[in-house]
């Protein structure tokens, strides 16, 4: 089966950030295969997969499968899901720090390529803060105060996420810095070595030949 890479950074600075993709799944073997994303998120980030499938129901069983899986904790699988409507919300939260794999495969018999869209966005589902209101018998302002707080708790988790990535990209910097020095004169050391030998070579050869004393 064909699978595709694509890269896909969720560590936005606004938090009402989308970012959508669409791809086509099913019908021949030419486009047929797992469709794969690499997410990169804080640790235990909370966002939200809106898709739209309309090609759910044309075959016998045709669907499609969403996974998460989280690259740093051995390849464990954060969310799976079978979609089998034409359209949905998936609520989906990040393990490690580590970058996470976002795979949508098609399932069953889908006659035809079918295009699937795909939308994430940062943040929890409105479903999640509607059972939170009627579990808890919150207000609609108690409810706001408890949205913006979460906004607030992962801006700074996405500003302590970005402070590590420069400091790890920093690091790689200084390493590449540092090996572009030394190379030139390893160059350099590598000529000269290869010259005394030349010459010593040179030198056995003509006295062998009688030509040097």
């Amino acid at each position: 089966m064909r699978s595709k890479w694509r890269t896909l950074l969720l560590f936005a600075a606004s938090i009402s950030c989308t970012l959508g993709f669409q791809f086509v799944i099913g019908g021949d073997e030419t486009s047929t295969g797992e469709e794969c994303f690499v997410v990169e998120l804080p640790q235990d980030t909370s966002f939200v997969a809106k898709y739209n499938f309309p090609g759910a129901g044309f075959g016998s069983g045709s669907g499609a499968v969403v996974t998460l899986t989280d690259t740093g904790e051995g390849g464990k699988e954060m969310f799976r899901a079978r979609v089998a409507e034409k359209e949905g919300v998936l609520p989906m939260t990040s393990g490690s720090d580590a970058r996470h794999n976002l795979c949508v495969t098609p399932e069953g018999a889908l006659n035809k390529p079918v295009v699937f869209s795909l939308y994430t966005r940062l943040g929890r589902s409105d479903s999640y803060y509607q059972e939170m209101a009627a579990s808890e018998h919150l207000d609609r302002l108690q409810l706001e105060v408890v949205r913006l707080t979460d906004q607030l708790a992962q801006l700074l988790d996405e500003a302590d996420y970005m402070k590590e990535r420069e400091v790890e990209f920093h690091e790689m910097t200084e390493t590449m810095n540092t090996n572009a020095q030394w190379w030139p004169i390893l160059q350099i050391t590598i000529l000269l070595l290869t010259g005394v030998f030349q010459v010593k070579n040179l030198k056995r050869f003509f006295q062998k030949q009688k030509m040097l004393y």
